[in-house]
């Protein structure tokens, strides 16, 4: 019987077959591989998408350090504790009836409260005026769509650095300092939108 060059009977030869587990395997981690590529361009597209928004609104990046905490009289009665609304994003606004853009804001931030489910999202405007007074005078209405509380003294928006009014604050559902916005804004702009669904807020329905 002839040899070919490899010195291996033609008749003893044979073919290597793939195991099903290595075939398996190497159809996993294909699999893998490509939901991972686009998963990670997924995150850059949203990455890149939130810092033109930012940009947009003019919102600065804070350093994700934990928000000062707060626990005070809101109206209506009771406390709010910012320790509570851990789990949902909240923008804090702090602003005063004193303050003509603080009240230009109001309707437009009021609003932007109704369109985000409560469970995900929520807005605690911080008055920094002296009493109760001046702000029920404002605000008219017995019910707003947001939580008003009292920070009589501005003994809370010094801690969080606030110099002019109005200034906002937006946290994380982990409670950490992500955006300050400094000065009114059209809180009906899209690209707020875009940031509040950044950080986990919902849209109603």
């Amino acid at each position: 019987m002839s040899k070919p060059y490899s010195g291996i009977p033609l008749d003893e030869k044979r073919a290597w077959v793939v195991p099903r587990w290595l075939k398996e395997a190497f159809v996993s981690f294909a699999a893998v591989a490509v939901a991972a590529v686009g998963i990670s361009k997924a995150v850059q597209h949203a990455g890149g998408r939130s810092e033109r928004a930012a940009g947009a609104v003019e919102a600065d990046r804070m350093d994700g350090s934990a928000a000062p905490g707060f626990k005070l009289p809101a109206r209506g009665g009771g406390d709010v504790d910012l320790a509570s609304l851990q789990g949902k994003t909240v923008l804090v606004n702090f602003w005063a009836t004193w303050c003509p853009p603080c009240r230009e804001e109001m309707p437009s931030l009021g609003r932007l409260a109704q369109q985000f489910d409560p469970g995900t999202f929520e807005v605690v405007a911080v008055s920094v005026d002296e009493g109760w007074g001046p702000v029920e005078k404002f605000l008219t209405q017995p019910k707003t769509p947001f939580r008003v509380v009292l920070d009589e003294g501005a003994k809370i928006s010094r801690t969080y650095g606030t110099t002019k009014f109005p200034e906002s604050y937006l946290l994380d559902r982990d409670g950490k300092l992500r955006l300050k916005f400094v000065g009114p804004r059209n809180w009906l702009d899209p690209n707020v939108a875009t940031l509040l669904e950044a950080y986990g807020a919902r849209r109603k329905g």
